[in-house]
């Protein structure tokens, strides 16, 4: 586990002189509009937290990384395994904080310093403060498919090659397609039955639970993700 988190360190100082000034424009302006206008604006943290995922492949293959994880003192496998759960906790960091300012932002109303409260634009922004556990929800949403869709290309990419990486979104996006249609058709002639969407939690415990639940499941998914690369990868090695 020491090698796992040494070489998450690694990987974080690799993007981290790239990615950290973009990073920072993009919190503070999200905080400064979920601050004001929509705590919901802090969601679109999680889209800043890619750039100290995007940058690393770029990094490594300019400077030769490749080469030095290569004579690394640490199992292969464990290098593969580390760059899952790096991409989990980027993202992760960035739910907590998105959550916990949106809270904040809830709490303090600052919208009511804004001239004209009685606009349609004020309302708006009144009903965006006010229903919390929807912002929530979408928050959590967000940070599971950004962290579900990152982890997934890098694993396509670690296997079959980062230059292939556009072909592996297309071949997706296909098979995913044709999936749903073919779902939606064989339930629409009863072939199959329908899957109805469980309801969401109405208490605030409850969606608190639903979404710790959903954060471990992510973690368990970026685990298994990194296992299935490590595994694929040390047979091509032999």
């Amino acid at each position: 586990m020491k090698d796992i988190l040494r070489i998450v360190k690694f990987d974080h100082l690799t993007s981290s002189p790239i990615a950290i000034k973009p990073f920072i424009v993009i919190l503070i302006l999200c905080s400064l509009l979920g601050m004001i206008y929509a705590p919901l604006i802090f969601g679109y943290i999680l889209f800043g937290a890619m750039v100290f995922v995007i940058p690393l492949q770029l990094v490594a293959d300019k400077s030769g990384f490749n080469k030095l994880y290569g004579i690394l003192p640490v199992n292969r496998k464990n290098i593969t395994r580390a760059r899952f759960i790096y991409i989990f906790l980027i993202h992760f960091f960035a739910e907590v904080y998105a959550v916990i300012f949106a809270s904040v932002s809830t709490a303090l109303k600052l919208y009511k310093v804004l001239p004209n409260q009685e606009g349609e634009m004020m309302q708006m922004i009144e009903e965006s403060f006010a229903d919390k556990l929807m912002t929530y929800g979408v928050i959590v949403g967000m940070f599971l498919f950004i962290c579900l869709l990152f982890s997934y290309m890098e694993m396509m990419g670690q296997i079959f090659g980062r230059e292939n990486e556009m072909k592996i979104i297309l071949i997706t996006m296909a098979v995913v397609s044709v999936l749903l249609i073919g779902f939606v058709m064989l339930a629409e002639r009863d072939i199959i039955p329908a899957i109805a969407l469980p309801k969401f939690p109405e208490t605030t415990s409850g969606r608190i639970t639903l979404a710790v639940v959903a954060n471990i499941c992510m973690f368990i998914v970026c685990l298994l993700f990194g296992e299935i690369t490590a595994g694929r990868l040390a047979k091509r090695e032999l």
